[in-house]
């Protein structure tokens, strides 16, 4: 009884003998073109001889980092994938889901293989492969979402002679961010997103992706250069003070090299060549002082007649920071100054609650509030709070002297235990966690905060710090 076509294509590929399953594989194939499980086999034939074209590629970029192939390497890869797509095999099993694993960090240099994720959207992603990895150095993205970010940046590479739709893109893009459960890294996707809109002249709808990102990444220059991008088109002088608010935050100076390209043409269209000077002067320092090779733009820009190679650069920063002294408003909007005192601290220890008044208490991220010290439930800190779609949020908290507040006040009394744990003092309701070792009848002060008391449906009085009383007071 002669052996099953697809099973001797996989035995001889199991065999070593690639060459031979391919030939005898596709010879097959032509009077047998419906024959799926052909099909399938002919792919994990297509597929060994990609993961020998990658090695190569995957070896050089093991150190550099650039997963670009060669000439000859696109010749040779690109075939094979435009075999593969040709054999039409069909979405849910685990042909797909290998391949795109295969290139996880390569799959933007293929446009077969764009096109191929594009055609088939999220229909190629099982649920295993919409979940990020957890390795011992973190969380690391899941499959969906590492390939939509491969496809932005081939959409921002290559859009034209691939001929790329945006909006399939973006279609890809927005199921990747419903679909998945990545938290740590889906920020980086809407910045992905952002840059598409940039060169797609949608700066509104670019902004209002950026807005947020950077308001967790104050600190970082890339994320203020992102802003300052949708505006170049629209309003030169706030892509001016972005540019510098985003250089002035660099930790290092080759961090805002990009920004310092970005703002010198700014400045000279505003007649600051002196400053201008001064920008190219230190971007092209660093790269010498790196040892890299000097951008041939800025070359040619230090040819030009209005550079001036003697500039003293050495006072940029103070003129950089001169212009982007009020980059924050724009960042938040008016900001709104209050004294709160801190609630309670968030079990994660990554952020507190403060309470403003009876009807107002808001989180505060840990990383907003600067302080020596970590806060302390009772502690009063003065905020400042921009308004949102959803209400107020914090944007900077500092600890500050102790004030009169409304619905803020201090009782002192014997410490009356109930056998559940939680206990009052007079009619304040004192959680057990305040409670301690302390036992029934201690006279304690406590600091008390006006709360909504569910049970009750109505406010009532809380204790947010409790301390011993001495038995002379």
């Amino acid at each position: 009884m002669n052996e099953p076509t697809y099973r001797t294509v996989n035995n001889l590929r199991k065999s070593g003998d690639l060459q031979g399953a391919w030939d005898f594989g596709f010879k097959a194939l032509q009077t047998a073109p419906q024959d799926n499980y052909l099909k399938g086999a002919l792919f994990w034939v297509c597929y060994e001889f990609l993961k020998f074209q990658l090695e190569n590629l995957n070896k050089r970029a093991s150190t550099s980092n650039n997963y670009r192939p060669t000439d000859f390497e696109f010749e040779q890869i690109e075939s094979l994938l435009q075999t593969i797509v040709n054999l039409g095999i069909a979405t849910g099993g685990l042909e797909y889901k290998m391949l795109l694993v295969q290139f996880k960090k390569s799959l933007e240099w293929f446009p077969s293989l764009v096109h191929l994720v594009l055609r088939h959207q999220s229909n190629l992603f099982d649920d295993e492969a919409k979940k990020p990895f957890q390795a011992e150095k973190g969380e690391v993205p899941s499959l969906m979402l590492s390939t939509a970010r491969q496809v932005a940046s081939a959409w921002l590479r290559a859009r034209d002679p691939w001929q790329i739709e945006l909006q399939v893109v973006l279609v890809f893009l927005n199921q990747t961010r419903e679909q998945t459960a990545d938290t740590k890294h889906m920020i980086w996707l809407d910045y992905d997103e952002a840059k598409c809109l940039v060169v797609a002249g949608q700066y509104e709808q670019a902004r209002n992706l950026i807005l947020p990102i950077l308001r967790k990444k104050q600190r970082e220059s890339w994320a203020w250069g992102a802003l300052a991008a949708t505006y170049l088109k629209q309003d030169q002088q706030l892509a001016m003070k972005f540019f510098a608010k985003g250089i002035v935050s660099a930790h290092d100076i080759t961090f805002s090299l990009r920004l310092l390209r970005g703002i010198i043409p700014l400045l000279l269209a505003n007649q600051q060549q002196t400053e201008a000077s001064m920008c190219l002067k230190m971007a092209m320092s660093a790269y010498e002082k790196n040892g890299w090779k000097v951008k041939p733009e800025l070359q040619q820009l230090s040819q030009q007649p209005w550079f001036n190679p003697s500039v003293d650069d050495a006072r940029l920063n103070s003129f950089l920071t001169s212009i982007c002294s009020d980059a924050l408003d724009y960042l938040h909007g008016p900001l709104e100054t209050v004294t709160a005192i801190v609630e309670n601290i968030h079990k994660s220890g990554k952020g507190f609650q403060v309470f403003i008044d009876r009807s107002t208490s808001l989180p505060v991220r840990i990383g907003l509030h600067k302080s020596k010290g970590k806060p302390s439930a009772g502690d009063y800190v003065k905020l400042s709070l921009s308004k949102t779609d959803e209400g107020k949020e914090v944007v900077h908290s500092t600890p500050c002297k102790e004030v009169v507040m409304a619905d803020v006040s201090f009782v002192e009394g014997a410490l009356r235990i109930a056998p559940k744990g939680f206990g009052f003092v007079e009619d304040t309701f004192v959680p057990p966690f305040l409670i301690g070792n302390k036992v029934n009848e201690t006279q304690v002060r406590a600091m008390r905060i006006m709360t909504w008391d569910k049970s009750k449906s109505r406010h009532s009085w809380k204790a947010i710090r409790l301390t011993e009383l001495s038995s002379h007071e």
